[in-house]
């Protein structure tokens, strides 16, 4: 099993609701938290800042790393970071419309009923959020 290093952002609007893409290829159809992989000694702040910009075309500050959790998939050991971020400068939009078709801004709240909707990612960031190991600003 290969170990994938994945960091992301958890960007949320004025009312708390959390930014979301929604993957759609013919492999996997969900919606999930921007982000992905490290490349070879890369940073994962500097992983989240880069792929961030590429998914949603913004910039964006990390305010505080939120957590860390560890998944298997596709024979994969993910291990993914989160960071809380604000945004800098533009205005969220998909970027790789090849790989995805929506992006929202979702209530937590919302979520945990669109739980088969979500990416496994998204799901253990739902969880240690709804548990109280993870605190938004």
């Amino acid at each position: 099993m290969r170990t994938v290093l994945l960091a992301g952002c958890i960007i949320t609007d004025s009312q708390n609701k959390i930014l979301l893409l929604h993957r759609n290829t013919p492999a996997r159809s969900q919606w999930e938290i921007p982000g992905g992989k490290l490349e070879a000694g890369e940073k994962s702040e500097t992983a989240a800042q880069g792929e961030v910009k590429e998914e949603l075309g913004i910039a964006i500050q990390i305010i505080k790393r939120l957590g860390q959790h560890q998944f298997s998939e596709d024979q994969n050991q993910m291990i993914y970071t989160w960071f809380q971020a604000k945004i800098t400068s533009g205005s969220p939009k998909i970027m790789e419309k090849e790989k995805f078709d929506q992006l929202k801004y979702l209530a937590l709240d919302k979520l945990t009923k669109m739980k088969p909707l979500l990416s496994a990612n998204t799901q253990n960031f739902l969880e240690e959020y709804l548990s109280d190991k993870i605190k938004l600003s």
